[in-house]
């Protein structure tokens, strides 16, 4: 069975925005993790997918965007999806 993992496109994103979405993410994955102490359904394991993948995606924008600007420069970035 194959899980449909929603994600909403977002066009730009400043640097401050991909790490605020990152930190985001990360707490609700954490929330996860310590509602699942009974197993997982199903809903939160896909729930889970999309986070992971989201997040994948937001660090290598951030990473990008690190590696092309100084780090006190906070120009917009392209960002591909966010969860």
């Amino acid at each position: 069975m194959t899980a449909n993992v929603q994600t909403t496109p977002l066009v730009i994103a400043s640097s401050r925005e991909l790490a605020e979405q990152i930190n985001v993410l990360v707490a609700e994955r954490s929330d996860l993790y310590r509602r699942a102490t009974d197993g997982w359904t199903a809903d939160q394991r896909d729930r889970l997918k999309a986070i992971d993948a989201t997040l994948t995606t937001l660090w290598e924008e951030r990473r990008r965007a690190r590696a092309g600007h100084d780090t006190d420069n906070d120009d917009a970035v392209p960002v591909r999806y966010a969860a």
